[in-house]
């Protein structure tokens, strides 16, 4: 990457600066394994799924938009895999898109139906993103342990890898921050540096949080032995070795291994038998994911302003939650089950602060290519010249 990311707008500017291999425009990104716009990837799309066939009149066209046929050969020189094109049909044909009718019906639940709507193309965005990803990339390797979550339309896990996992997180971010400003209204007037701290917050959650939520729901053996690092790609706990050395934008002692492998283990000791008890549903992960951001942004030492708009969130997630609890899930007392939401958000939240401090100490000594997603997600919001001593 020739431009370091230090900010949740900077996380596209080398996107911005991509062509599109087929038309020349501004490519948005990796598409079917090609960089390319939304337009040559979405024709290409349906081109192979109405097995439409077309003719040049002038046997070569200099303007590829102006002729389908050489626009669709040019996707295919360029090397866009029909492959892909086909399985992220099916996952579009798959995918359930169910939301229990309290939330599209019910006129005191604006928020989670909300927050479930967008977080549901989020997870699709990066579902599709991933697999396009991965399925095109000569350094991936198929996990042989192919298990998904029974709930999500079945999809080809992959071994993590640290250098992949930056750039795939490069990509996760611009979707993030488009669901954040999508679900947040706020986050079209806050401060940069306060936007960051939401921004930093929600990719941890999403490492820790949605990576032991989907994960514990997918490997049954205890301890877990594996969980989603990525949507679509699983560390194992035994494989810290391999994750670190692998890679040229860590430089990992076996100190430095065996303190990840710790904090994971740690993580996964605090989350996964809170999760076995309760057995979440999807709406609450999302409303437990959402608390837990806005408690993290409370508890910082910045804007009071930011302070208090979590604090109206919050308040408007356990507020829906009680309407949810009454008329969906039909329950006189959930008192325990709150309970049990309150204490993972509480752990997730320890995991995080933890995460944070011992990753930030890293990067202080240059553990992490300046470069990398890592080092700009860990930098502190507000950085002070103090003395040390």
């Amino acid at each position: 990457m020739d431009t370091p990311v230090t900010s949740p707008d900077c996380v596209m500017v080398e996107l911005k600066q991509r062509k599109c291999k087929i038309c020349d425009g501004r490519a948005a990104g990796a598409h079917f394994g090609v960089d390319s716009c939304r337009a040559c990837a979405a024709f290409f799309r349906r081109t192979l799924i109405s097995k439409r066939k077309f003719e040049c009149n002038s046997g070569g066209c200099r303007k590829p938009r102006d002729c389908k046929k050489c626009r669709f050969d040019r996707c295919v020189s360029a090397g866009m895999l029909p492959t892909l094109v086909l399985r992220n049909k099916s996952l579009d044909e798959d995918e359930p898109q169910h939301i229990p009718s309290v939330l599209t019906s019910h006129p005191e639940i604006i928020l989670l139906h909300r927050l479930m709507a967008n977080y549901k193309d989020f997870t699709r965005d990066r579902l599709i993103f991933e697999q396009e990803f991965y399925g095109s990339n000569s350094n991936s390797i198929l996990s042989p342990i192919q298990l998904t979550p029974p709930d999500e339309p079945p999809f080809s896990v992959y071994v993590a890898n640290f250098d992949l996992m930056n750039v795939v997180y490069q990509g996760v971010a611009e979707r993030a921050m488009k669901y954040l400003m999508n679900s947040f209204e706020e986050m079209y007037s806050i401060q940069e540096e306060d936007k960051f701290t939401i921004f930093q917050n929600f990719i941890f959650l999403l490492c820790t949080s949605e990576g032991y939520y989907r994960s514990a729901k997918t490997f049954k053996e205890r301890p877990m032995d594996r969980y989603f690092l990525t949507y679509t790609s699983t560390l194992e706990f035994t494989d810290y070795d391999r994750f670190v050395d692998e890679s040229e934008a860590v430089r990992g002692s076996d100190q430095v291994k065996h303190k990840l492998n710790e904090m994971n283990e740690r993580t996964r000791d605090m989350l996964v038998p809170i999760l076995d008890r309760v057995e979440l549903t999807e709406i609450e992960f999302v409303a437990t994911l959402v608390i837990s951001l806005w408690s993290l942004t409370s508890a910082e030492k910045i804007d009071p302003t930011l302070a208090k708009i979590g604090d109206s969130y919050r308040k408007r997630v356990f507020e829906e939650l009680h309407v949810l609890y009454r008329d969906e899930f039909k329950l006189e007392n959930y008192a325990n089950r709150l309970g049990e939401l309150m204490t993972l958000s509480n752990a997730v939240q320890m995991s995080i602060s933890e995460w944070l401090t011992e990753l930030q100490f890293f990067n202080f000594f240059d553990v992490f290519d300046k470069d990398s997603f890592t080092s700009m997600i860990i930098r502190k919001p507000i950085i002070k010249e103090e003395p040390m001593f």
